[in-house]
C-alpha cells in the first residue's frame, strides 16, 4: 500500500475518557431486543433508500425491532452530529468520514468495538489496508461501509470523437491537450461546455480534497509524516507549485474551465463537461439523469511518461455511538448492514463502493463495465490516503480557502515567483495548524 497508508492513525493519543470507553466494550454485543428503536443518520441522501431497504430485511428475524431515519447534506449532517452526540441526543447509529469520527473517538464518545464486532471486522471480509485504516492504538472502531474515493476520470467518448481525439488521455499533458479540444465557446466569448470540470469553489475540504488529485500526480502531498511520527506540510517544492500553476493555467490561461459555468456531477451527466474527475456514485447520478450518455471511466492520468497514476482511498465508517442505550441492537445491526450482499445492494442502488473484498462484481460489471476502474483499478496504481487525525481537516479548510482566490488571482498567471510565495504561505499555515496540534515534526 502507498505512502501513508494507515501512519496516520499510529500517532493519534485518545483523551482519558476514551479509556472508560473500553469497559463497556468488554461485553459483546447482544442480539437486539423485541422492543427496540434504532435510529439512523445520514449525511447521504442517498444513502437511506439502502438503510430502508436492510432495516426491512433486518425487521423479518427481528420482529418488533423498528427504526427511525434522518438524511441531509452531509455538511449539515456533521453539524448536528457534532452538535448532538456529546450531548446524548443523538443518533444510535451514524455513518461519517474520518474528519468527524477520529473527534469522537478522541472524546470517548465512538467506543472500541466489543469483541464480536472486532473479530467480524477482521474476519477477511476486508483487506488489511481497511482494517488498518479503522485501528487505533491496537482497537478498532467502527465498521467500513463505503469506499468514499478512489476518485477517477469520467470522460464523454462522444465528445472525444466529434473532436478527433483517438482516446482518453494517459498523462497529464495529453489531457491538457485534449481539454483544449473539447471546450467550448460561444460568439460572445462565454464557456458553454468545459473541457474539465475542476473543483473551484464549494466546500472547503472538498476543494482541498481535490486540489489533491493534481499535487498528488505531481509527487506532493498535504502532509508528509515524519519516521518519528509526526508532520509538516509536503506542498511547499516544486509538486505544490506545479499544482497550482495547473490550476491558475486552465482557468487564466487554457480557459478549458471556468468558475461561471455548471461543474461537477450535474454538469457530466448533462453534457456541459466532457472530463470529470469523482467517485464512483456518479455513475448513479448518471443512470437516473442521462442513461444514454456514453461515458468511460479510467484512472486519473500521470502526471508525465514514467510516473505513477495515483488513486485517493477514503474508507467511510458506520459508527454506534457511544451514548446510545440501545448498543447490543445497534452493534448487531451494523453487522448485518456491512454484509457482502448488502455491500452489492449499497453499490447496485447508489453507485458508492462497498469496501469488502469478498463481494462478486461481475453481474454488476456485465450490467455497467464502467464500474471496473473503481472495483478492480489496474496493478499499476499507487494509493495515497486521508491522513487521520484531529488536525487535518483543519489544513485541509484552511488550505482550500486560499485555494479558491489563488484560482483567479491573475497576479499569479505566468509568474513562477508569485506563484511559489502563494504556496510557501499557505505551507507556512499548514505547519502552524500542525505545531498548535502538537504534531509538527520534520524528523
Amino acid at each position: 500500500m502507498a505512502r501513508g497508508s494507515s501512519s496516520g492513525r499510529n500517532g493519534l493519543r485518545r483523551r482519558e475518557a476514551l479509556a472508560l470507553a473500553g469497559a463497556a466494550a468488554s461485553v459483546a454485543a447482544l442480539p437486539a431486543r423485541a422492543d427496540t428503536k434504532l435510529t439512523i443518520w445520514t449525511g447521504f441522501p442517498e444513502m437511506q433508500p439502502v438503510y430502508q431497504a436492510v432495516a426491512a430485511d433486518y425487521a423479518k428475524s427481528h420482529p418488533g425491532v423498528t427504526f427511525d431515519f434522518f438524511s441531509t447534506s452531509l455538511r449539515e449532517a456533521e453539524q448536528k452530529l457534532t452538535a448532538a452526540v456529546p450531548t446524548g441526543t443523538g443518533p444510535d447509529i451514524f455513518d461519517i468520514g474520518t474528519n468527524i469520527s477520529v473527534n469522537f473517538i478522541d472524546s470517548g464518545l465512538i467506543e472500541p468495538n466489543p469483541p464480536d464486532v472486532d473479530a467480524y471486522l477482521k474476519s477477511g471480509a476486508w483487506n488489511k489496508f481497511t482494517v488498518d485504516f479503522f485501528t487505533l492504538d491496537g482497537k478498532t472502531y467502527g465498521l467500513p461501509f463505503s469506499e468514499g474515493s478512489r476518485a477517477s476520470m469520467f470522460w464523454n467518448k462522444t465528445y472525444f470523437q466529434e473532436a478527433g481525439i483517438a482516446g482518453p488521455p494517459a498523462t497529464f499533458p495529453e489531457l491538457i491537450e485534449a481539454a483544449k479540444k473539447l471546450v467550448k465557446i460561444d460568439a460572445q466569448g462565454r464557456m458553454t461546455r468545459s473541457g474539465i470540470s475542476l473543483r473551484l469553489s464549494g466546500q472547503g475540504s472538498g476543494i482541498g480534497e481535490k486540489f489533491r488529485y493534481v499535487l498528488e500526480a505531481a509527487g506532493g502531498s498535504m502532509v508528509a509524516r515524519t519516521p518519528s511520527g509526526k508532520w509538516h506540510n509536503g506542498f511547499d517544492n516544486q509538486a505544490g507549485r506545479d499544482a497550482l500553476t495547473f490550476y491558475v493555467d486552465a482557468v487564466q490561461t487554457w480557459h478549458i474551465d471556468d468558475p461561471k459555468v455548471q461543474h461537477d456531477a450535474d454538469a457530466f451527466a448533462s453534457g456541459a463537461t466532457a472530463i470529470l474527475w469523482r467517485e464512483s456514485w456518479v455513475i448513479g447520478e448518471i443512470q437516473s439523469k442521462n442513461p444514454k450518455l456514453d461515458y468511460g471511466v479510467i484512472p486519473i492520468p500521470a502526471w508525465r511518461a514514467g510516473m505513477p497514476r495515483m488513486m485517493l482511498l477514503q474508507p467511510e465508517g458506520v459508527h454506534v455511538n457511544g451514548q446510545s442505550s440501545n448498543k447490543a441492537a445497534a452493534y448487531d445491526f451494523v453487522k448485518f448492514l456491512t454484509s457482502a450482499a448488502n455491500g452489492l445492494r449499497l453499490t447496485e442502488m447508489t453507485g458508492w463502493l462497498a469496501p469488502r473484498q469478498d463481494i462478486d462484481w461481475k453481474p454488476l460489471l456485465a450490467k455497467t463495465p464502467q464500474f471496473e476502474t473503481f472495483v478492480a483499478p489496474p496493478s499499476d496504481i499507487k494509493y495515497y490516503v486521508e491522513p487521520v487525525f484531529t488536525a487535518f481537516d483543519e489544513v485541509e479548510s484552511k488550505m482550500a480557502d486560499r485555494l479558491t482566490s489563488a484560482f483567479v488571482d491573475p497576479s499569479l498567471k505566468g509568474n513562477p515567483q508569485n506563484v511559489a510565495a502563494k504556496i510557501h504561505e499557505m505551507a507556512v499555515q499548514t505547519d502552524q495548524i500542525l505545531k498548535d496540534a502538537k504534531l509538527y515534526g520534520t524528523d
